[in-house]
């Protein structure tokens, strides 16, 4: 069994039953039988983008953190909040700034 296609599984299922779902529940949301969305949440079936896209709203995280397990779009809301606050000329000299400082920190570990 693939193992990647199981963590995607118990992400939908934890997430499904941290929101109180029932398995009937969130097949309705997504728009989904409810034996397809058993077979995800098992690992034995694989799914569509636009399958992915309805869970993940359904659920109310990102697509991301169903199939990786992390969501990183809110670390990139917070810098682009503050870059947006910044004139274009601005915003470029802190992303170099940005790079500049990452390099020097991986350098560093």
């Amino acid at each position: 069994m693939d193992t990647q296609l199981l963590e995607v599984g118990q992400r939908i299922s934890g997430l499904r039953k941290s929101h109180g779902y029932t398995q009937e529940k969130l097949a309705e949301l997504a728009d989904i039988s409810v034996q397809f969305l058993i077979q995800i949440e098992h690992g034995k079936k694989t799914m569509k983008v636009a399958t992915l896209r309805r869970l993940s709203a359904a659920l109310s995280v990102s697509a991301d953190y169903i199939i990786n397990g992390s969501d990183r779009s809110s670390e990139n809301e917070e810098i682009n909040a503050i870059l947006s606050t910044l004139s274009e000329y601005n915003r470029k000299q802190a992303v170099k700034l940005l790079a500049v400082f990452a390099d020097t920190v991986n350098k560093n570990m």
